[in-house]
């Protein structure tokens, strides 16, 4: 079974900056959505699957970043068969707080409507 289909947490439509950092690039993506889990950020050069990248991002409920570790579990390519589909990689939350996580969960929980995925990981 794959990652995708192990996904416990809701995830949430979301669309904002997000700065990545490799050991070679800094560069911005959007994230699409997020979970209390993990992010999916839309771009166009993924990282290795397996790499941990530094991410920063902040949500519209709170003034303070959030700075911390995703491990990069999928990538998905542009497919011009389904162009709607935005390419990028799926982050895993390996390295977040508590006060992150209830940051997350409150945006989660008080802004948007849940919904549950099938194509992307935690």
């Amino acid at each position: 079974m794959s990652d995708a289909n192990q996904r416990t947490k809701p995830r949430v439509a979301l669309k904002l900056e997000i700065d990545l950092h490799t050991e070679t690039n800094f560069y911005t993506g959007f994230a699409m959505n997020i979970s209390a889990g993990g992010i999916f950020v839309a771009t166009h050069v993924p990282a290795e699957v397996g790499e941990r990248i530094p991410v920063s991002f902040l949500l519209p409920n709170n003034p303070k970043p959030i700075e911390i570790i995703g491990e990069v579990r999928w990538n998905r390519e542009y497919n011009p068969i389904y162009p709607d589909t935005h390419p990028g990689m799926g982050l895993k939350f390996v390295d977040i707080s508590d006060e992150e996580k209830e940051i997350i969960n409150d945006y989660i929980r008080d802004i948007r409507e849940p919904y549950f995925h099938p194509d992307e990981d935690e």
